[in-house]
């Protein structure tokens, strides 16, 4: 590190620029907490519940940004033109599917993913481009594997839409 960036870092309290705003950000809040008669142990106080009480924010039951739907049906993962194994679904949303494999799969590389779903007397069938983007291993079933969708076709984007539709 040079000298300058040891000078910046030392007058500025140190630390990467992110961080550097992330402290301003609480020092605001702790301004506008101040102003208000609020102190910062009060509001801890106020945040924790007692244990079993904990309730989410209301409309936010889940962090992912699409309402995911959970379904049985079989999924097909191929790369470039060879299969590389079947797969049991799991849930699936308009912008990604979580599916269970028996061994793990190679990750960062675009999948050709082919979905057989039966769902409430339906039958969906349709094909996407996607890319794994987390796996976990499941005591005694293999591996849970994340996809997120790339583009999807006209046919894709329709059978997904009324998956995603049905209320059950």
């Amino acid at each position: 590190m040079s000298n300058n960036n040891q000078d910046n870092a030392a007058s500025s309290g140190g630390g990467s620029p992110a961080a550097q705003a992330f402290k301003e950000q609480l020092a605001k809040q702790e301004a506008s907490a101040g102003s208000a008669g609020v102190t910062s142990d009060e509001r801890i106080s106020a945040s924790v519940t007692a244990p079993g009480t904990f309730q989410p924010p209301p409309g936010n039951r889940d962090a992912r940004a699409a309402e995911r739907k959970k379904v049985n049906g079989r999924a097909r993962l191929i790369l470039g033109s060879a299969l590389v194994c079947n797969a049991r679904m799991v849930d699936v949303s308009s912008t990604g599917a979580c599916v269970t494999v028996e061994d793990l799969i190679p990750g960062k590389k675009v999948y050709n993913l082919e979905f057989d779903i039966f769902h409430t007397g339906r039958r969906y069938l349709f094909a996407v481009q996607g890319v794994p983007v987390y796996s976990v291993l499941v005591s005694g079933r293999g591996y849970k594997v994340g996809f997120q969708f790339g583009p999807r076709s006209p046919e894709a984007a329709k059978a997904l839409g009324d998956l995603m539709e049905d209320p059950n």
